[in-house]
């Protein structure tokens, strides 16, 4: 890939500094990049989305690594940036001046006639929101790759019963599988965040998980209202979900064997699963995910 130039370049140039409110902070070192995408494990004849490309730090290695690039970037002068750097590529790479969470994830999958694979440096504020928009549109992903913030990443891999674990913790584990791949260090970025990055792969099964049964979106909800309270007993955490009666949720309970004296950190996704399960048999309906 011709063109590609350190931030502290680009921005000379150029003139601006990093847009804080984006949360740009450019990798500075190919080798990490490298070993980022060697992480993702690519095929010729993969289909990648990169989020948030920037500079294409990345995107210099994914384009030696499989067969096409999409490139989902909101910045607008780094969109312009990479089009013109990549011009004569349009066979192998597009550039998609939006914000990733509003892509359409089927859409690019049908296109592409197989499953994608996602790859990206993840700024803090959409770390959590994009992972939710994967997960709803699990079916179109096959894997991917993201450096995010160690938190954030630790938060993704936690086990029940740790200070760790929540919403994304239960659904990722029900959906998918979670390894923490490496660490890097705050003075590979430009600027340097505050606070060290880890990078994870996160994989979705090809064949139908165990909750394929359960409303995505109602079991979401369920998740969520137990982890707002998470200090609360289920059932103190519970009370009201969704205009439930006492009794539904205490048979609901009693149905998926939840002492509803537990708190939510307590139970694995599993219990979760059955929980959600049998407040749908008791008559909840599913949950509109446009409310």
């Amino acid at each position: 890939m011709k063109g590609l130039v350190s931030p502290q370049a680009y921005f000379r140039l150029h003139g601006g500094r990093p847009r804080k409110h984006l949360g740009q902070h450019f990798l500075t070192q190919p080798k990490t990049a490298q070993k980022i995408v060697q992480a993702a494990a690519l095929r010729p004849e993969d289909v990648v989305v990169e989020v948030g490309p920037g500079l294409g730090m990345l995107t210099a290695f994914l384009l030696d690594a499989c067969g096409r690039v999409h490139l989902v970037e909101i910045d607008p002068e780094l969109a312009a940036f990479l089009e013109e750097t990549l011009r004569g590529r349009s066979d192998t790479v597009r550039v998609h001046r939006q914000d990733v969470l509003q892509f359409d994830w089927g859409g690019a999958a049908q296109e592409a006639g197989r499953r994608l694979v996602v790859v990206g440096n993840l700024p803090y504020q959409i770390s959590s929101p994009l992972m939710f928009r994967l997960l709803e549109h699990r079916h179109a992903i096959h894997h991917g790759v993201f450096m995010v913030q160690r938190e954030v990443g630790r938060r993704f891999a936690a086990e029940p019963g740790s200070g760790d674990y929540g919403v994304l913790s239960v659904l990722l584990r029900l959906y998918g599988t979670v390894q923490a791949v490496f660490s890097v260090g705050p003075g590979q970025f430009y600027p340097p965040p505050k606070v060290d990055s880890l990078v994870v792969r996160v994989d979705f099964p090809e064949e139908r998980c165990e909750v394929e049964d359960v409303d995505f979106h109602l079991l979401r909800c369920v998740v969520n209202a137990a982890f707002q309270k998470r200090r609360k007993t289920l059932s103190n955490a519970l009370a009201g979900f969704h205009g439930l009666a006492p009794t539904d949720l205490r048979a609901a309970f009693e149905a998926a064997g939840i002492d509803p004296r537990l708190r939510p950190e307590t139970l694995s996704p599993q219990d979760f699963a059955s929980l959600a399960r049998n407040l749908i048999k008791g008559g909840m309906s599913p949950v509109d995910p446009t409310v």
